[in-house]
């Protein structure tokens, strides 16, 4: 009970600071009244394309999982996979950086061990992060913002070498309490990534797909700033929005909402971009809309659906 209160207010307090955040956006830097004159004005088109981009990235999604889980040796159907995605995707409303994908080996036990399973989510996401850091590392190069390039250069040599030593020194995990009693827990837990180091051909699939995926997010985004009339050139969402894809990965707020928002203005800004923020606010706003909550509102049928699944067996 104690655990469950702890949680309970960590979401509170994570809640409330989403909110405050949004709220001085929309107040302190787009104008409230010119925030929601944009956000009107929107041309529908422009939003259906971003719609259309997001489904396509919800696609992608699931085939990249399909394919780690084939890298293993696991056989998962397509229509099996994307209802498990959509099925966990509500959840990323209300957990931070995605943590929500961990439920999947609950959804998919009976075809995959759960420890393989998690170590199948990790490996992805791991893969999707490094890609997501060189992107932003290049792209603040590409603008000239070298602190920022440096920055996210250390993060991913950071990342690439705790990968590294998780992978060749993984031993010592099996000291830790939850692991002890179950030492072939952590052979589970690495194979997806033992079988991705063995077959390089599927390593470059998976990348290749996380690649689409974070262009087809810049075209969500961009879309919407064209459906609103903010005039940022293309080249700089392509190049800006991977860090603030970065910035909303931080557990501080509910979905990235706030912080994803307010990386991508100080981005946009330390360029020497001149436009009205307030459209800009809409945009990335609107991207939460699109991508996130939209996809949720799908995703409630699956996940209820499931939990019963669960419930039952």
């Amino acid at each position: 009970m104690s655990g469950e209160r702890r949680v309970g207010w960590r979401f509170v307090l994570t809640a409330v600071v989403t909110v405050a955040l949004v709220v001085l956006l929309v107040r302190d830097f787009g104008g409230s009244g010119d925030f929601f004159a944009a956000a009107r004005r929107a041309r529908p088109s422009w939003v259906a394309v971003a719609f259309a981009a997001a489904f396509a990235c919800v696609l992608l999604t699931t085939l990249r999982w399909q394919l780690v889980l084939r890298g293993m040796g696991h056989r998962l159907r397509f229509w099996r996979a994307l209802q498990v995605v959509l099925a966990t995707w509500p959840l990323a409303l209300v957990t931070p950086s995605r943590a929500n994908d961990l439920l999947r080996p609950l959804a998919v036990r009976d075809i995959v061990p759960i420890a393989e399973g998690t170590g199948a989510v990790i490996a992805e996401k791991a893969i999707d992060l490094f890609l997501l850091l060189a992107m932003a590392a290049v792209g603040a190069a590409v603008n000239g913002l070298w602190e920022w390039a440096g920055l996210l250069a250390g993060v991913l040599v950071a990342e690439s070498v705790v990968l590294v030593l998780l992978f060749r020194r993984r031993r010592w995990l099996a000291s830790l309490p939850l692991i002890r009693k179950r030492p072939q827990t952590i052979e589970e837990l690495f194979a997806a990534m033992s079988a991705l180091v063995r077959a390089p051909g599927a390593l470059a699939a998976i990348a290749t797909v996380s690649v689409t995926i974070r262009v087809l997010t810049v075209l969500v985004t961009h879309a919407l700033l064209i459906a609103v009339g903010a005039d940022v050139p293309f080249v700089q969402t392509l190049t800006l929005w991977p860090a603030a894809m970065l910035a909303g990965v931080a557990p501080l707020t509910l979905g990235g909402l706030g912080t994803r928002d307010a990386a991508f203005l100080a981005l946009l800004a330390e360029r020497g971009t001149h436009v009205a923020p307030s459209s800009v606010l809409v945009a990335t706003i609107g991207y939460s809309a699109v991508a996130i909550w939209a996809i949720a509102v799908i995703g409630v049928p699956f996940m209820i659906r499931e939990t019963l699944l669960f419930r039952r067996a």
